[in-house]
């Protein structure tokens, strides 16, 4: 596994001329996108356009048809196991669906993190952290009901605190604040504003204009499998408008965002109503 790197302008995460289909569909189309170490990035795009597909890509946890992904410099397709085991402890993952194991309860579900990277907790350890970890995001039910006596809503808050209750250094959220309701996005949003301030890596694809300008030090906008801009949230925000023009619009009508002391204020920012959540079942 490679060191950490110093300089955290590095990538965490680096996609290189990636192309991936399924069921003969091609999804990604030669997508590059260097994610900084150490900042929130924030990819958006309509329905279908590639966003699920190229975060898995980017999380190992799809392997590209052609195409480089790097982690800190080193290529996944040519880790052994101990590097792959390392590259997990390391990352956690938010699923569109929440992806639960439907036969295990909330307090396995959570604690399965632990259970596999931090087995000296013990049981009770794990349970205290599990409850820590899901009382944050607001979830109150018992931790002893299986996934489908929840909500999905309530379901997605379990499947965020599962990714982060081993405190990895990357996270990567796939539509965190679909089917929750206001209260329960704020929370979500104190998190991602959280892992900021401990400069976590974290990696997002929605298409909420609300989330990329609170937290989005790099902004790309994917569409028809490719990035057709990645860069500083001004940056793209400036010159992408042809390529996704509602989204882009609505963040322009925000106007223009602080300077880099903003970025505390940014993860407390009282929402605007027209916020919206990503259409579910994108690709």
């Amino acid at each position: 596994m490679p060191e950490k790197p110093s300089d955290p302008a590095r990538p965490a995460i680096e996609l290189r001329d990636v192309r991936a289909s399924s069921g003969g569909y091609e999804i990604l189309d030669g997508a590059c996108a260097a994610f900084p170490e150490g900042l929130c990035s924030v990819v958006m795009g309509p329905a279908g356009s590639g966003k699920s597909t190229l975060l898995k890509v980017a999380a190992g946890l799809v392997p590209p048809d052609s195409g480089s992904v790097l982690y800190r410099g080193a290529e996944l397709a040519r880790f052994g196991r101990r590097d792959e085991a390392a590259f997990r402890a390391a990352t956690g993952f938010v699923f569109q669906d929440g992806a639960l194991w439907a036969d295990q309860n909330i307090l396995t579900n959570v604690t399965m993190p632990l259970r596999v990277h931090k087995a000296w907790l013990g049981p009770s350890a794990m349970a205290e952290l599990a409850r820590e970890t899901l009382g944050a995001l607001g979830y109150d039910e018992g931790m002893a009901f299986r996934p489908a006596e929840l909500s999905a809503g309530e379901q997605k808050l379990v499947s965020i605190a599962r990714a982060v209750i081993h405190e990895p250094q990357l996270v990567f959220m796939d539509d965190p604040t679909a089917n929750l309701d206001e209260d329960a996005a704020e929370r979500v949003y104190a998190l991602i504003a959280k892992l900021r301030e401990r400069r976590r890596t974290v990696v997002i694809v929605a298409n909420s204009s609300e989330l990329a300008y609170r937290f989005a030090d790099r902004l790309g906008i994917i569409k028809g499998g490719r990035l057709v801009a990645f860069g500083s949230y001004e940056e793209t925000v400036g010159t992408a408008e042809a390529a996704l023009s509602g989204s882009i619009a609505r963040l322009k009508a925000r106007g223009e965002r602080a300077a880099a002391p903003e970025r505390e204020p940014r993860g407390v920012r009282e929402p605007d109503a027209g916020a919206e959540n990503s259409q579910a079942g994108d690709v």
